[in-house]
C-alpha cells in the first residue's frame, strides 16, 4: 500500500555577529524548521510486476477514515476487495474492514539556536561562554499552519547546554 504525499517546508538559517569591542564579541545562530506531509489517494499495485495501480475507494475496495471527537483523522480502515459501508461499527466493522493503519500525516517543527560570547581578557587569553538550545515537536495534522506550529514550538520542552571554555596564553 502506498499513497501520494503533498509536503511543505519552511526553514531559515540565521546568523548575527556583533563586535562590541575588539576584545568582546557576541555570535547568535538560529535555525527554525517547519514541515508537513499530507498523504492521500491510498493505492496498491494491480498485479505483481505491474506498474498499474488501483486506488482504494475508487478503483477497488473501500477505505474509511476514522476520526476522533475533534474531527481529526486518527486512522484508516481498508477492505481491498469489496465495497463496504463506512458507517459500520464494532465487530461488523472489524470483519468487513480487516486492514487498518494509523494516519501517516505529519507536522514537524524544530528550533536550534546557539549564542557565543567571546571575551579576550588579556592578549592571547580568551573566555568563551556558549548556550545552545534545541526544541522540537510534531503532530498528525498534515496541513501547514505556521501560526499553530510556531506557537506550539515555544510550548515544546527545550534541551539546553551551557559551556565555558578558557584559554590562557603563557607568554614570555
Amino acid at each position: 500500500m502506498f499513497a501520494f504525499i503533498n509536503t511543505r517546508t519552511l526553514s531559515l538559517d540565521t546568523r548575527v555577529n556583533w563586535t562590541v569591542t575588539p576584545d568582546l564579541t557576541l555570535q547568535l545562530f538560529a535555525q527554525p524548521f517547519f514541515a508537513s506531509g499530507d498523504y492521500g489517494r491510498f493505492r496498491e499495485f494491480a498485479a505483481p510486476k505491474s506498474m498499474k495501480t488501483l486506488e482504494y475507494g475508487k478503483d477497488v475496495g473501500t477505505i474509511c477514515a476514522v476520526t476522533n471527537a475533534r474531527g481529526r483523522v486518527t486512522h484508516y480502515d481498508v477492505n481491498p476487495t469489496q465495497q463496504v459501508d463506512c458507517a459500520l461499527t464494532g465487530a461488523e466493522r472489524a470483519a468487513a474492514l480487516p486492514i487498518g493503519f494509523d494516519n501517516p500525516n505529519f507536522s514537524f517543527r524544530s528550533l536550534r539556536g546557539t549564542a557565543v560570547v567571546r571575551w579576550e581578557y588579556r592578549p592571547g587569553s580568551t573566555l568563551y561562554f556558549v548556550w545552545t538550545q534545541q526544541r522540537s515537536g510534531d503532530g498528525a495534522y498534515g496541513d501547514f499552519d505556521f501560526r499553530r506550529d510556531y506557537n506550539a514550538l515555544f510550548r515544546d520542552r527545550p534541551d539546553n547546554v551551557f559551556l565555558v571554555k578558557a584559554t590562557y596564553w603563557l607568554g614570555r
